[in-house]
């Protein structure tokens, strides 16, 4: 499958998903959102930038920039898939990855790049769907993975990042790291 396929899919799939408004753990990082105060905000797999704009509710102050592989109804900051990220080192205070690492190939350099581009302290917010989920590996043909949290809690702490909450509701994981 070459790139304009791959696009092609993910626009059938968005709209077969509801892509870009399933946050499950919308309380926990609205809480996070509201301790923390973050200046910068980068969102990886930002779609139509909603959570970008749900953020801005919670706290007006945080400016925001969204990355995604495809550009849908509203244009992201970059066109990139997060595996290498066009951004200053230590540029951000907080990393959003909703529903998307599932989709990148190489989640490994995508986590390794969001621990570059964090500033020290920074938080980054992952919520995927579990291994536990037939949704995982069933249904959605642009899932190159199936994550288990543990085992992503390991990897992040092998790069680095300190899990600070993880949590699972509804077959659906979240998990909180800090740089």
């Amino acid at each position: 499958m070459d790139y304009k396929q791959y696009e092609e899919l993910c626009k059938l799939e968005s709209k077969r998903h509801g892509w870009g408004i399933i946050l499950i753990a919308r309380n926990q990082l609205r809480n996070y959102i509201l301790n923390f105060k973050p200046r910068r905000l980068l969102d990886i797999g930002c779609h139509n930038r909603h959570l970008e704009k749900t953020v801005k509710e919670w706290f007006p102050e945080v400016e925001t920039f969204g990355v995604d592989v495809v550009v849908y109804d509203v244009k992201p900051t970059c066109v990139c898939d997060g595996a290498l990220l066009p951004f200053k080192s230590n540029f951000f205070d907080f990393i959003t990855i909703i529903e998307t690492l599932e989709h990148i190939p190489d989640y490994v350099s995508c986590l390794r790049e969001c621990y570059r581009v964090l500033r020290k302290d920074g938080i980054l917010f992952i919520q995927s769907v579990s291994c536990l989920s037939r949704h995982a590996f069933e249904g959605d043909e642009t899932h190159f993975h199936v994550l288990h949290p543990n085992c992503l809690e390991r990897l992040c702490r092998l790069i680095g990042f300190k899990c600070l909450e993880k949590g699972m509701i509804n077959l659906t994981f979240y998990m909180v790291l800090q740089k």
